[in-house]
């Protein structure tokens, strides 16, 4: 299963939309690391545009789901 480095505003939206007891674990860049799965992995790269990191691209995608089902 990949890892990926997403940034403490992301974490935090992940956790809001997908509660979970794996929290990930903290990195001295201030960064967290998250073990996913293969699919979830693919999913990001084929959505994620060009210079987008895998932080606002969970991020972008995170809004996108909440406006649509009339969150924001």
């Amino acid at each position: 299963m990949p890892d990926i480095e997403i940034t403490d505003e992301c974490r935090a939206l992940i956790a809001a939309e997908f509660p979970s007891d794996d929290t990930g674990q903290r990195l001295s860049s201030g960064k967290w690391q998250l073990v996913i799965d293969e699919e979830t992995w693919q999913r990001l790269h084929k959505i994620r545009r060009s210079g987008e990191s895998i932080s606002d691209c969970i991020i972008r995608v995170i809004i996108i789901t909440q406006h649509k089902r009339g969150l924001l």
